[in-house]
């Protein structure tokens, strides 16, 4: 990227631009793609440019925030997302304390995410980036501490020591601009990853009801059978509520507030239930009062205990490898989906300093005892749809959303996680939520509802369907025959079957490694396939191919016509449309 003042060309008008706006998200002053994931070939150079990018936007951040009219938007998002963001934070707390035996839990859980937000949503370049311990962190930990336990070493020690090396790799990469080579990262490894992460939930849901049945201290204890009824009622109460959206009672607000609040009403309809019945139902392993989980220990992790520092050091380093790969994965490709032109985000992008953040953070919190973070899906391109303004079209019954516009803003992802803290004084109440709610049904949930709108998935539910009946696809039989179209999926479905493969082997810790390896993989499937499958077949069924209009942009705002609370036929059109500039 040239340093001289480029030419700002993008989706907002030159009124709209702040003072000292220079660069734009989309191309620069040679004509070349700028969407942030440029290398400058400079030490901190892509930083450098995120910082450049956002800083002029940076008083808008706030000032959006509450801007007249958006700032019941701005609510309701917060309100959305820290629902959102609160279940699964107590789930997989819950989970990873019953499988470490109390050594980091819920209390640490939040605590990372509540204050690494926070932070995050002052100092970042992207604030709309949702940072959690998501689901493959809980799975790395839980190998973590079976490696801790055969090694007979400090699990807090471990992860603390594997934090500082996960967190100098993060700042290495970022410092090198090491963040463009998400480019490389295609929608296979993409879809295939998020169905990873959906069959991981499914399994460890289908395990934790099974263990209720099996476990001869816990059967006896609390009712089996009643917590699967409980289990199966929170699932069915929250996908009907999610899909209620689709319905047609009521207006579109309503139907969407229905659809978003969905699992804490679940949630909350269970827990009322769960209290009517006369059986005892095993609680959340929650502290009663705010401290750690693990009873009795400080809040400072000792980082040099007295005959395991030289080895806590060592295991640290080398699990800091794969660590770094599964970050780099899901950071970015968070930082992809939500910067997808079809969100209409106009202040651009921050890769590398956001991941430069993330370093930060995953060099500290482990320090305390609280888990890594990472940027979380599919949380934020949610919450960006959440701050969006959408144009609705109904013709024949059908209806169509378009993003108008989103209101980029730090005050609503701050009040999420400001939220979250907030629950920490009062973290004894949630002992009165089930665990058969938050560990079996939430799980179940997160992993069903994350298959659907997955492109591997709905290509794998093909191969069993009659051809007459294919939905519409972006590609003509011409271009892309059937035979070779299920050959890619089976293809995937290898990808996918190794990674969970691994993730329940002894050498779990490692899946990261595969899931990067899985890039190259695409990449050489013509030469895999011996030209079975043609470099431009791969595209195709990749959306990797690339049109010559893909570099067209907006220099003039988004007009619309919008009739939000009659709920009659809403037309908003924008006068062109960018063109998708990832390779997803």
């Amino acid at each position: 990227m040239a340093d001289t003042p480029e030419k700002p060309v993008d989706s907002v008008t030159s009124a709209e631009r702040p003072a000292g706006f220079q660069r734009s998200s989309l191309v620069n002053s040679s004509g070349a793609v700028d969407d942030g994931l440029v290398r400058t070939g400079k030490l901190a150079g892509g930083m450098r440019n995120d910082i450049a990018r956002r800083l002029p936007w940076y008083v808008s951040d706030w000032t959006d925030g509450f801007q007249a009219g958006k700032r019941l938007k701005v609510l309701t998002a917060a309100l959305y997302m820290f629902c959102a963001c609160l279940a699964p934070g107590i789930a997989f707390g819950a989970f990873f304390a019953q499988h470490s035996g109390n050594e980091t839990g819920v209390v640490e859980y939040l605590i990372t995410q509540g204050v690494c937000g926070c932070i995050f949503a002052i100092v970042s370049g992207q604030p709309l980036i949702m940072l959690r311990p998501t689901g493959p962190i809980t799975v790395f930990l839980a190998q973590l501490y079976e490696i801790s336990v055969r090694l007979e070493l400090p699990f807090l020690t471990v992860m603390a020591w594997t934090g500082i090396s996960v967190g100098t790799y993060m700042i290495i990469i970022a410092v090198m601009d090491g963040c463009a080579l998400i480019r490389f990262c295609s929608r296979f490894t993409q879809d295939g990853f998020g169905c990873f992460v959906s069959i991981i939930f499914i399994a460890l849901g289908v395990g934790n009801i099974i263990d209720k049945f099996t476990l001869d201290e816990k059967s006896l204890l609390y009712s089996p059978t009643h917590q699967l009824i409980l289990t199966v009622s929170t699932l069915y109460v929250a996908w009907n509520l999610a899909g209620f959206n689709k319905t047609r009672f009521f207006k579109a607000g309503v139907r969407e507030s229905i659809s978003d609040f969905a699992v804490p009403a679940a949630i909350i309809l269970a827990t009322v239930a769960s209290h009517l019945l006369s059986v005892q139902l095993e609680p959340l392993p929650v502290p009663t009062t705010f401290g750690p989980t693990k009873t009795g220990r400080a809040w400072v992790v000792d980082l040099l205990p007295v005959d395991h520092a030289g080895k806590c050091i060592l295991v640290g380093a080398i699990s800091g490898v794969p660590l770094v790969l599964l970050f780099f994965i899901d950071q970015n490709v968070t930082s992809l989906l939500t910067q997808h032109p079809d969100h209409k985000l106009r202040k651009g992008a921050a890769f590398h300093y956001n991941f430069f953040i993330l370093g930060v953070f995953n060099i500290i919190m482990p320090m305390f005892g609280c888990p890594f973070v990472t940027g979380s899906l599919p949380h934020s391109p949610q919450f960006a749809k959440a701050l969006a303004d959408v144009a609705i079209t109904r013709e024949g019954g059908v209806e169509k959303r378009e993003i108008v516009s989103v209101n980029e803003n730090r005050v609503s992802p701050l009040l999420v996680n400001v939220l979250i803290l907030a629950c920490l004084p009062e973290i004894g109440v949630l002992e009165n939520i089930p665990t058969c709610v938050i560990c079996d049904g939430l799980f179940l949930f997160m992993g069903l509802s994350g298959l659907p709108g997955n492109q591997f998935w709905e290509r794998l539910k093909l191969i069993f369907t009659e051809e007459a009946l294919y939905p519409e696809l972006t590609f003509t039989k011409k271009e892309v025959p059937r035979t070779q179209m299920h050959v890619f999926t089976v293809l995937q479905f290898f990808f996918v079957a190794v990674l969970f493969g691994v993730a329940r082997s002894p050498i779990a810790i490692a899946f990261p490694v595969f899931l990067v390896a899985s890039i190259p993989f695409r990449m050489l499937l013509p030469k895999i396939t011996c030209g079975f499958l043609t470099p431009d077949m791969v595209a195709s069924l990749d959306n990797a191919k690339r049109k010559d209009s893909e570099v067209a942009v907006l220099d003039q705002a988004p007009q619309k016509d919008v009739d939000a609370t009659a709920g009659e036929k809403v037309v908003a059109k924008a006068d062109e449309k960018a063109e998708d500039l990832y390779e997803i």
